[in-house]
C-alpha cells in the first residue's frame, strides 16, 4: 500500500515536473475525469486539487467531475475526451464491488481505454487495504481532503493536501503510458 508523498507546499518535486513535461509533449491537453462512487465523498475537492497542481506544473489539463450515475454522466458527455479516469471510493468490500461494477459497465459500453487507465483513489480509514493488482490504487490520508467549516473557511490541518503529489503523479504516469501494463 502506497501512501501519499509529501513535499513542501507549493513546490512540485522534480520528477513530477519532468513527468508533466513529458505528458505535455504528446498532447494539446490532458483530460481527467474524477468519478465518484458515492456522492458523500469529496470528489469536487479532489478535482479542484488536481487542477491546481496541473496549473503549478504548467500542464494544460481539463479536470471534470461526475458520478455516481453512469448513464447520466454519459448523456451529459462527461466521458468524452477523457484520457485518465480517477475513481473515488472507499475501502472495503462494498467500495471494491462498486468499482468492479463500474469497470464492467465501462467494458460493456465500449470504454475499454478508460477501464484500463483507471486510478482508484480511496480514503484512508486506517483499515487494511487489500490490493487489486489490475488497478493503480492511491490511498489518500484524510487530511488530503479540504473540509470546510460553516463559515466556508478551510481548516488549517487541511493544508497538508497541498503537499501530496501521489495522485497527480499516478495520473501523469498513465498519461505517458507508464501506469498501464
Amino acid at each position: 500500500m502506497r501512501r501519499a508523498n509529501k513535499t513542501p507546499a507549493g513546490a512540485a518535486p522534480a520528477e513530477v515536473a519532468a513527468r508533466a513535461s513529458e505528458a505535455a509533449a504528446g498532447r494539446d491537453r490532458l483530460g481527467v475525469l474524477v468519478f465518484t462512487l458515492s456522492t458523500h465523498l469529496p470528489f469536487f475537492e479532489i478535482a479542484e486539487h488536481l487542477a491546481e497542481q496541473f496549473g503549478e506544473l504548467e500542464l494544460r489539463a481539463e479536470v471534470s467531475t461526475a458520478g455516481p450515475q453512469r448513464v447520466q454522466s454519459v448523456l451529459e458527455g462527461k466521458f468524452a475526451g477523457v484520457d485518465v479516469l480517477v475513481v473515488v471510493g472507499e475501502t472495503g468490500p462494498a467500495g471494491e464491488d462498486q468499482l468492479m461494477e463500474l469497470v464492467q459497465w465501462l467494458l460493456a459500453n465500449g470504454r475499454q481505454s478508460l477501464a484500463e487507465n483507471l486510478i482508484f483513489a480511496v480514503l484512508d480509514e486506517g483499515h487494511s487495504v487489500a490490493e487489486l493488482p489490475a488497478f493503480n490504487r492511491v490511498v489518500l490520508p484524510r487530511s488530503y481532503f479540504a473540509r470546510t467549516q460553516q463559515s466556508g473557511l478551510r481548516l488549517p490541518w487541511a493544508a497538508s493536501a497541498r503537499e501530496s503529489w501521489e495522485l497527480v503523479t499516478a495520473v501523469l504516469d498513465y498519461a505517458v503510458g507508464l501506469g498501464a501494463e
